[in-house]
Order: C-alpha cells, then structure tokens, then sequence
C-alpha cells in the first residue's frame, strides 16, 4: 500500500517540476535589433567656381543613416516607448505593428533578413527627429546611454519599465541611390 502511494508523490513532484520549469523557459522577454544603412547619392560631387575663376572641390556631407530597429516582444503586455538615445542622441520614434515576417530588406540584387520568423509580436521603432529639448538622461540611465550606441527605454501596462540596449548598431551595405 504504502509503495503506490509514494509512486504517486513523487510523480506529482516530477510533473510540478517539469511544470515550472517549462513555464519559466517562457518568461516574458523583449529582444532588440538594431541595423543602420547609409544611402549613396547617385550623383558625383562637382567642383565649385568662385568669382575669379578658382576653383574648389565643395565639401561632401556624409550621408545619415537610415536606421531599422525592431522589437521583439513575448509576454509583454501593451508595451509603449518611452525614449530612444541613438549615439548619444535622444530621438522622438513611434512604434508600429510589424504584420509580415520574416522581416527583409532589399538592396539591389541582394536581399537583408533584418527579423527571422518568429511567433512573438514583432514592432518596429520608427525614428522621427531628434529631440531639441536638451534634456540631459537621468543618472540611472545615463551609463548606459554613453557606453551603448542604442538605448530603448519601455513601459509595459503595468508600469514596468524595460531597459534595452544594443552595444554596436550592425552596419548594412549602403545603398545606392539616384
């Protein structure tokens, strides 16, 4: 008697183990990529004539970059951005539902998987403009913003902040534009 009785203890500790353990594989989690891509005007830089006839090669801007940015978000609930730094730079960005996966970007000939398929919700961090306030990063952030090239910072529903960062933002083949 006693024998079944034991048996069944202890496959009810092995199921609630298993149990918790497979729950907890799927904890909620936030991922960030981040790609930035720079665009090449199609046309050469010319020289510029001044008055007299001298001629001077006009200084070429470097291009800005393009950035593509995406959050992949399981368990999270109705996440909504707070802030965006890029380089040291606090940005104005809004986030949309990204419905297609995977996520891919065209360059030419050449085709980018930004976002492989995954079954989470995926959003996409759209960026605006910079932000002219001047408002210096609160010290608890500050760290991270000057030793990572993008930091997000995310408020859940429940007013849970999320802190993400990315360390080097990956570079893309430029694109040759017209």
């Amino acid at each position: 008697m006693r024998k079944p009785i034991f048996t069944g203890i202890l496959a009810f500790v092995g199921l609630c183990c298993y149990a918790t353990a497979h729950g907890q594989s799927s904890s909620p989690s936030l991922k960030l990529k981040a790609y930035e891509r720079i665009t090449l005007s199609g046309v050469a830089p010319s020289a510029e004539i001044k008055v007299g006839g001298e001629e001077t090669l006009a200084a070429s801007k470097s291009p800005k970059p393009d950035y593509y940015i995406y959050i992949i978000a399981n368990k999270v609930p109705n996440i909504k951005l707070d802030r965006v730094w890029i380089k040291q730079e606090l940005y104005t960005a809004t986030m949309v539902s990204v419905t297609s996966k995977p996520v891919l970007l065209e360059n030419g000939k050449q085709t980018d998987t930004l976002v492989k398929y995954v079954k989470e919700p995926v959003w996409q961090i759209i960026i605006k403009y910079k932000d002219k306030s001047g408002s210096k990063p609160k010290k608890d952030i500050a760290d991270k913003v000057a030793s990572n090239e993008l930091v997000l910072r995310l408020i859940d529903k429940n007013g849970t902040v999320y802190t993400r960062t990315v360390k080097t933002i990956t570079h893309l083949k430029p694109f040759a534009g017209m």
